[in-house]
């Protein structure tokens, strides 16, 4: 475990974890390795969110708007990279914990420890312990995978509207170079004529 303290949220990040330490906030665990840092879950959030040019606050209130997920509601932290990670309690709580989708193994995380603990696994084999009922991950999954779905579609609706304008960049320049040549053969027919 390396002390960091300009680690940064990212395609690479599985999972943030609070910790009861007098230095340390959070465990971040990266497919990179462990990191304990001195800011707090959120606080690690809040700044990703920053980054991408939103709040942690802005994010909860847009994927409310959109979607009907009032109460622990996903997190999209990069729109673009479709970075969306999931509270297990409340996100006022200190111990809430934040799973970053993308990296759960879906197939293998359906095993419970208790009625109110599940384990975790991660896509890179490693697993934790998360205090949060098999019917609630699975419901939090469920929520990130739409999200993250919305996230990837509008990505190629304007993929395919950016190809479509150049296309249509293409065709008028096409159109403009014809014009000009139409124009231009009029005129040397013209001044051949009076010559």
């Amino acid at each position: 475990m390396t002390n960091v303290e300009n680690y940064q949220i990212g395609l690479t990040t599985k999972a943030l974890i609070p910790v009861n330490d007098p230095i340390h906030r959070t465990k971040v665990l990266d497919t990179a390795g462990e990191y304990m840092l001195s800011k707090t879950c959120k606080e690690l959030l809040e700044e990703a969110c920053i980054r991408e040019l939103s709040t942690f606050n802005g994010s909860i209130a847009a994927v409310r708007k959109m979607f009907p997920y009032k109460q622990l509601t996903p997190l999209v932290i990069s729109r673009s990279q479709a970075i969306i990670a999931f509270p297990t309690s409340s996100p006022n709580d200190y111990s809430c914990a934040w799973i970053f989708s993308s990296h759960v193994h879906t197939s293998h995380t359906l095993a419970s420890v208790s009625s109110n603990s599940t384990v975790i696994h991660f896509k890179d084999e490693t697993f934790i312990t998360v205090k949060l009922s098999y019917y609630s991950l699975e419901k939090k999954l469920a929520r990130a995978a739409v999200i993250r779905n919305y996230c990837l579609e509008s990505q190629l609706f304007f993929l395919n509207l950016f190809v479509l304008s150049n296309a249509l960049v293409y065709i008028r320049s096409i159109f403009w170079f014809r014009c000009v040549e139409r124009k231009l053969k009029q005129a040397s027919s013209i001044l051949f004529f009076y010559s």
